[in-house]
């Protein structure tokens, strides 16, 4: 069976991808792996990310597979501390 498959990146941006899939199954799966893809991960669990967090703001670096597995959103925190770092250290 043919598919389009739209997942949302910005508020009026999305990605298409049209494909062949077995069954309404593998559709599904495909539209959630490609949703994943998109934004970063789904996120990391309260107790990791504060421990992720925390190894970031006491020695400025981090795991890039705990960077990965993180959302859009965590992601985006540890890049403006990031930027943070860089001015405040000129």
């Amino acid at each position: 069976m043919k598919a389009v498959l739209r997942v949302p990146t910005e508020q009026y941006a999305f990605i298409e991808i049209e494909d062949e899939f077995k069954d309404q199954d593998a559709v599904i799966e495909g539209y959630e792996n490609l949703k994943k893809k998109i934004s970063g991960g789904e996120g990391l669990p309260m107790k990791e990310w504060n421990a992720a967090l925390d190894l970031y703001l006491a020695e400025g670096t981090g795991e890039s597979d705990t960077y990965m597995r993180m959302s859009k959103y965590q992601q985006n925190i540890i890049q403006e501390i990031k930027r943070a770092f860089k001015r405040i250290n000129k």
